[in-house]
Parts: C-alpha cells; sequence; structure tokens
C-alpha cells in the first residue's frame, strides 16, 4: 500500500471517529471508537515532502511560503536533523542569525557530527560575529568534508575578522585549489594583502577578480582605491565611478565593512569617494536607484 493511500485511510479514521464520538454523545452510547495512531512513515514523508517544497519555494523568493511549509513540517517531525536544517538555512537566508543558530543547535543535539549542520552553524556563527565558535563548527565540518567551498570561504573570513591575517590567507587559498576562479576568494585575499601593507600584492589580486567578473563592484572600488592611493589617478578615478554604477551601496560605509574591508582601506576609499568623478557616478545611481523604487511602486 502507498504512503498515500494509507494517509488517506488515516484521515478517514479521524473523520469516522469524530463522526462516531459525536453521535455516541447524542445516544449516551457506551463504547467510543479512538482514531487511530497516525502512521510514522507517513508523517515522515509528508514532513520531507514539505521541507523539499520549502526549500523550491526559497529559490523562486516565495519566502513566506517557504517558511510555512517548513514550519509545518518541523511540527509533524520535530526530532528531524534534515528538516530542522533547511528551517535554520532559511533563517540563515534571511539574516535571521539568532533563530538559525538555536535551530541548528537542535539539528546538532540529534545528530552531532553532521557536517551540513556544523557548517551551516559555523556561517551563521560568522554572520552573527561569534567567530571563535565559527572557527570550531567549521573546522569541524571542513574535516568531513574539506572541499566544502562555502566552508572554506567563511572559515577564511572569520579568521579575518579575527586578524589572523596569515590564516585568513592560507584559508582562501585552500578554496581556490577547489576552484580556481572563485573570485570572492581571490577579492578576500586583496581584502588582506591590503590590510598588512602589501598593496602591490593587493592590486594583482583585484585585477585578477575583475578578469574573472567584470560586473562585481567590489574589487573594482578596491582596485581604484589602492590605484589612487598609488597616484594612479586616472585609471582610479574610472574604476571607482564604474563601481558606483554598478552597486551604489558600495559607497556606504557599512556595506563595506560587512564585507569585511578593514580600517586601512575603508580610510583610503574614502578620499576616492570624496572626488567630484566618483562622488557624481554615486549620487547618480543613487537617483536612478530611487526613481527606478518609485515607479516600482505604482
Amino acid at each position: 500500500m502507498n504512503g498515500w493511500m494509507r494517509c488517506n485511510r488515516w484521515l478517514f479514521g479521524l473523520l469516522v471517529a469524530a463522526g462516531t464520538i459525536a453521535h455516541a454523545g447524542r445516544g449516551n452510547a457506551q463504547i467510543l471508537m479512538r482514531p487511530p495512531i497516525p502512521d510514522a512513515e507517513v508523517l515522515q514523508t509528508q514532513s520531507f515532502q514539505l521541507a523539499g517544497d520549502a526549500i523550491r519555494l526559497a529559490q523562486f523568493g516565495q519566502i513566506d511560503e517557504a517558511f510555512r511549509r517548513v514550519e509545518l513540517a518541523a511540527q509533524i517531525t520535530p526530532n528531524s536533523a534534515e528538516v530542522l536544517v533547511v528551517l535554520g538555512t532559511l533563517h540563515l537566508q534571511q539574516e535571521e542569525y539568532a533563530k538559525a543558530i538555536s535551530t541548528l543547535n537542535r539539528a546538532r543535539t540529534i545528530t552531532p557530527d553532521d557536517p551540513d549542520i556544523l557548517i551551516a552553524l559555523g556561517s551563521a556563527h560568522v554572520r552573527q560575529g561569534s567567530y571563535f565558535a565559527a572557527l570550531d563548527a567549521l573546522e569541524r565540518g571542513l574535516e568531513q568534508q574539506p572541499d566544502n567551498m562555502q566552508a572554506l570561504f567563511d572559515l577564511g573570513n572569520a579568521h579575518l575578522l579575527l586578524e589572523n591575517y596569515d590564516k585568513a590567507r592560507d584559508t582562501y587559498e585552500r578554496a581556490l585549489d577547489v576552484d580556481a576562479e572563485f573570485w570572492p576568494a581571490i577579492n578576500n585575499i586583496g581584502l588582506v594583502d591590503y590590510q598588512t601593507g602589501r598593496i602591490d600584492d593587493a592590486i594583482a589580486r583585484w585585477r585578477q577578480s575583475i578578469e574573472l567578473d567584470e560586473r562585481a563592484a567590489e574589487p573594482k572600488l578596491a582596485l581604484a582605491t589602492a590605484l589612487y592611493i598609488q597616484g594612479n589617478t586616472e585609471e582610479a578615478l574610472n574604476l571607482g565611478a564604474s563601481a558606483m554604477q554598478l552597486d551604489a551601496t558600495y559607497g556606504e560605509v557599512e556595506t563595506l565593512r560587512d564585507n569585511l574591508w578593514g580600517d586601512r582601506l575603508i580610510t583610503d576609499v574614502q578620499i576616492l569617494l570624496s572626488t567630484d568623478e566618483v562622488s557624481n557616478a554615486l549620487n547618480q545611481a543613487r537617483a536612478e536607484s530611487a526613481s527606478t523604487d518609485l515607479d516600482a511602486n505604482f
């Protein structure tokens, strides 16, 4: 008998039981039918289907519906580590870090050594700012999945934020051993190099990042900053203006800090951002963005 037939029989049994109880109450019957205990296998199947639906909905941006599905799945099978990982990952994607960590820790109590749980938990700790907890979870996860790109990148970020610059560079290099064209790792090696005074090395890394993705605003702005400080004004201004046109949020210090820019680079980029060329490009990009948002509301 397949799962759906079992489920329908169970639901039918509940309806019959409910109807019998109601009738018995009216007729003072002495025997009451009890609803059957739900089939555990059916419940698990339903729960996993709901979790799978949640993943697909999240991929299409239907976040509220995704949460409804996976939260229902977690109610059906509260001790399913797989479902809790999906729920925790959704919280992580929505930047609800405390909820993500709480949910993933629940999953970890069920399967303590699962690398997917450890890596997701490490990512959440990095974003929350609990860097030592992140190191522990990520390193444990990488013992089982040494080529996990996300784990390597997050581990490098945790070391960078703790100013463990040599370890950060080594970890990013490990990520590049897995994928030599993963430009975010190349970009962040540039951040390490600039913060430690190796400006020429940082410039080389950012040029390499731009070659891999010409639409990436961050390495363009970082490279523009380094070139401007070195006196290469014309190229710096062109790159800086281009970066602002690509993504105006990089004109905000908060965005730069969120992307792990160090104090030295942030201090220097503000000099570049104050120039007429880059400032005008930033203001124009902001105006165009505001106009687009306004049109979208009508």
